[in-house]
């Protein structure tokens, strides 16, 4: 079964990933999100790996545990844009938040190069940061330059304590 291609229709996806979460709702009787479309892609390039599909509103927990960062949007710079993590120079909207307030967090941010852990290889680019109102940020020039797991790290630095990151694994199918 290891060189058997796993397809899923991103409805189906959405629908294991919110039955994951604890949303059973989320699901239909048919095991398809209730919007569910009809374009599949192929997410073999993850498997077995931490990956995650990308859907707006996902969320990771910084290394201390101090900051939730919320990946609120994307967008990859094709014409016209897809609003999507997709291979291609990508725009992120990120929200950071403090984990135990869940205010937004008084923070500023940088992000190190984009990196494919299983491929030991990475962007060569990093790329910007642009502060927008509190605890969100605008992370553009996202090099995605080809399919795959990618690791993009985050670093946050509050206005007085140590320093943190948030790292999004993210699946960029083919």
């Amino acid at each position: 079964m290891n060189s058997m291609l796993w397809r899923f229709s991103s409805a189906a996806l959405t629908c294991l990933v919110a039955v994951g979460a604890g949303m059973l709702g989320a699901c239909g009787d048919d095991g398809q999100a209730p919007d569910a479309g009809h374009q599949d892609a192929d997410f073999v390039v993850c498997q077995d790996t931490p990956a995650v599909i990308y859907m707006p509103g996902m969320t990771v927990t910084s290394m201390s545990q101090a900051y939730v960062g919320t990946l609120v949007s994307a967008e990859t710079n094709w014409t016209p844009p897809v609003a999507s993590a997709e291979v291609g120079l990508d725009t992120w909207v990120v929200r950071v938040t403090d984990a135990a307030s869940g205010m937004p967090a008084d923070v500023t941010m940088t992000a190190e190069k984009p990196r494919m852990p299983f491929h030991t290889h990475g962007s060569s680019t990093y790329p910007l940061v642009t502060a927008g109102g509190p605890g969100m940020f605008t992370v553009s020039g996202i090099d995605f330059f080809m399919s795959g797991y990618w690791e993009v790290k985050l670093n946050v630095q509050p206005t007085s304590g140590p320093a943190d990151s948030v790292a999004f694994a993210i699946c960029i199918p083919d």
